[in-house]
């Protein structure tokens, strides 16, 4: 059991875009359906919802706020690969625990689950889908994830080919985001 505090309880380097595309960079902390902004370390902090912001960026990690209809609010998303058709996650932020325990993710540290009693709750946190952007999503699902993901990750065969070999399955879509951006197999990642 892995017991760990959310990364989003830290402030971090990054910028958010508001809606008229300005860009403001300062310290910012992640939750689920918003963020908080300060400048520098000793200003106030600002709470800016997703209906307030088109998008922001934490140190390496992109997120946008999408509009699209699969979702019926304004939903903050993670761009996890780069291209055409991008592929995006949301991953709600899991703030109460059981037991204090929590099982972290690995792309950014952003993704959590509850122990004790609620088998399946990973995947029912993370929600995968596909785009040319982000108010233009479609779901990826266990049924079309051998389609869209080799589709999209055409550009490397080796990658394309785990897939279609079921190196690579739904359940296994960080990983697959991993090898795909790094060309790194994460069990080979210490």
């Amino acid at each position: 059991m892995i017991t760990t505090l959310s990364a989003s309880a830290q402030w971090k380097k990054g910028s958010y875009y508001d809606l008229n595309g300005n860009k403001n960079t300062g310290l910012i902390k992640r939750d689920e359906q918003h963020i908080l902004y300060k400048p520098t370390k000793k200003d106030k902090e600002i709470k800016l919802t997703a209906a307030e912001m088109s998008g922001f960026t934490v140190e390496k990690d992109s997120f946008r706020v999408s509009h699209a209809p699969v979702f019926n609010q304004a939903v903050i998303v993670q761009v996890i690969t780069n291209g055409p058709t991008k592929i995006y996650v949301s991953r709600p932020l899991v703030k109460k625990f059981s037991k204090g325990s929590m099982v972290g993710g690995i792309l950014g540290g952003e993704t959590g689950a509850e122990i004790g009693g609620h088998a399946g709750a990973l995947k029912s946190y993370n929600g995968y889908y596909y785009g040319q952007d982000e108010n233009s999503l479609s779901a990826i699902t266990m049924q079309n994830f051998v389609d869209i993901t080799s589709t999209i990750m055409a550009d490397k065969p080796k990658v394309t080919a785990k897939i279609k070999d079921k190196t690579f399955r739904y359940g296994d879509m960080d990983e697959l985001v991993i090898l795909y951006n790094t060309g790194v197999e994460p069990s080979l990642i210490d």
